[in-house]
């Protein structure tokens, strides 16, 4: 969006590229409308830390869990943890 993409036609061209998955295609749409219908609660989404295992990407994704976690979308639907993405960016641009 920041950028001037439509993000009904960026979800359309990926669900129908080489790195479409199901899951992409499935909450893609709602992600739009920033509606979040629960089927995984974000809230428990963060277990990777529990193992202690270092993994780099692990630790990026557990940041903007925790974001999400702050506004209120514990309950939500893991795919809510873009409002964490679009936080951060409306963060960044007021600075």
């Amino acid at each position: 969006e920041k950028v001037g993409l439509d993000p009904k036609v960026l979800v359309e061209v990926i669900s129908q590229g080489a790195i479409s998955a199901p899951m992409y295609s499935m909450k893609g749409p709602s992600m739009i409308q920033s509606h979040y219908p629960t089927a995984f609660p974000l809230k428990h989404q963060q277990k990777a830390k529990s193992v202690s295992q270092p993994i780099p990407i692990a630790a990026a994704a557990n940041e903007l869990y925790k974001v999400a976690k702050s506004h209120g979308y514990s309950d939500e639907d893991f795919s809510a943890v873009i409002e964490a993405l679009k936080s951060k960016f409306q963060h960044s641009e007021n600075q």
